[in-house]
């Protein structure tokens, strides 16, 4: 289980510029493998396709020791997300387009694991509020606006005021993931 957190990018800045700046951030080093490429469309009894007009992802790869993972989510040379954010001629039933989110230029995601302390002893939502901090204060001395939002709170944030929220929705989903998950993994592996 994880603690996902994405700040919404709402001005036009470049994608490889904020995901440099994110890697710097996470501790991310040239040798950090990553992928750039078109989201795929997954369909039910189907192979999953990239299809003109999906968003692209830049992002690193899993399992390098960084403390999040980082998804930069982007449309070449356009908004992410414009204004009208509503169904495409394709969605039907079941739609799982991401209406709700903010319009905006980039979505970028850091994901990290409730049980994730550092050496600082910060947990995940903690590691979380620094991070919107810093990556705000890097877009905001280049005049960039933006928004964040944490799966935990499902409501959608401007600049630093409710920034200690996530610190302590971070620390209850780990304890509810102490007391509540892992002990019922734990009583069905030794079953």
């Amino acid at each position: 289980m994880t603690l996902t957190t994405s700040v919404y990018v709402l001005d036009e800045i470049a994608h490889q510029d904020v995901f440099l700046k994110g890697n710097q951030l996470i501790g991310a080093t040239e040798n950090t493998r990553f992928r750039d490429e078109q989201k795929k469309t997954w369909r039910v009894g189907g192979v999953g396709q990239p299809e003109p007009g999906n968003a692209w992802i830049l992002g690193n790869h899993a399992d390098q020791g960084l403390c999040a993972l980082l998804d930069i989510y982007y449309r070449p040379n356009a908004p992410l997300r414009a204004a009208d954010n509503g169904c495409e001629w394709y969605c039907g039933p079941g739609c799982y387009a991401e209406h709700d989110n903010p319009a905006c230029w980039l979505e970028v995601s850091f994901d990290t694991a409730y049980g994730y302390r550092d050496e600082q002893g910060r947990r995940c939502g903690d590691l979380h509020a620094s991070l919107v901090a810093d990556l705000g204060r890097w877009l905001d001395e280049r005049a960039v606006r933006w928004l964040w939002e944490a799966d935990t709170l499902a409501e959608v944030y401007s600049g630093y005021e409710r920034l200690p929220r996530l610190c302590s929705a971070g620390s209850e989903a780990t304890a509810w993931f102490r007391t509540s998950v892992l002990p019922a993994i734990q009583a069905k592996a030794r079953s």
